[in-house]
């Protein structure tokens, strides 16, 4: 027979998990609004501080909104309009 594994912690498992504190969703455009790939001063606002994209599901875009905004930092970044 195999043995079975312990775990160090007893009542691991039998603890809950319901008490996880949802994440409120920040809205930075409306879901209707359409993305202006070329304006660098708002695709900045999608960047952080080293250049990298900020998710979608912290920003609270859309994921077509995602999918432009992702496309015009890309842009930015090709023609030095960004670092």
């Amino acid at each position: 027979m195999a043995k079975q594994k312990r775990s160090n912690r007893p009542g691991r498992d039998s603890r809950s998990r319901d008490f996880t504190p949802t994440r409120k969703r920040t809205r930075v455009l409306d879901p209707n609004d359409i993305v202006d790939i070329n304006d660098v001063e708002f695709l900045r606002r999608f960047v952080t501080e080293y250049g990298k994209i900020i998710p979608a599901r912290l920003t609270g875009v859309t994921a077509a909104q995602q999918r432009q905004i992702k496309q015009g930092v890309r842009r930015a970044r090709n023609m030095g309009l960004m670092a």
